[in-house]
């Protein structure tokens, strides 16, 4: 055992390196559509941050009984999720690496939020208000443990910003 290295953390740090070749099962991602926006162009931000998938439309009303269109897609290769990562601005992979406690579930879900608006416009950013295409991925750790899936997460994202050079 390496010096330092308790019992546990060599484990963790194990099981971060195996998963890191194949660190995500899934990306699903989802938009709202509100009566006052056009859908083929939420579709098109949709399309436009995670790739060419297929859409799936769902129609529900709002609390005040206002039409909202529900637009729902997924890709599952880590070609096109390492597509998704690599079309995030680097300081925008800081910020997930600097928050990625808070953007972690107990089910090893990694939480984003993309601006609409700007992935219209093919500009990935993350999203500083509500008008957000929700990004859910789901991260392999074996252990199903929050803490492998942070580690195997900061590392792929890393190698990311490693790529980009910055």
């Amino acid at each position: 055992m390496r010096a330092g290295c308790t019992s546990t953390s060599l484990h963790i740090e194990n099981a971060i390196r195996a998963a890191v070749k194949q660190p995500f099962s899934g990306l699903y991602a989802r938009a709202f559509c509100h009566a006052t926006e056009d859908l083929e162009k939420v579709k098109r931000a949709l399309l436009n941050t995670i790739g060419d998938a297929e859409i799936q439309i769902a129609r529900t009303e709002g609390h005040h009984g206002n039409p909202i269109t529900i637009v729902e897609s997924s890709v599952e290769s880590i070609e096109e999720i390492s597509r998704f990562f690599e079309k995030l601005a680097t300081d925008d992979l800081r910020f997930v690496l600097d928050t990625l406690s808070t953007r972690m579930d107990e089910g090893c879900n990694l939480f984003l939020k993309i601006d609409k608006q700007a992935a219209y416009e093919e500009r990935i950013r993350m999203g500083r208000n509500n008008d957000v295409i929700s990004i859910r991925i789901k991260v392999i750790a074996f252990p199903a443990k929050r803490e492998i899936a942070q580690g195997t997460t900061r590392t792929f994202v890393e190698s990311i910003v490693l790529k980009k050079g910055s």
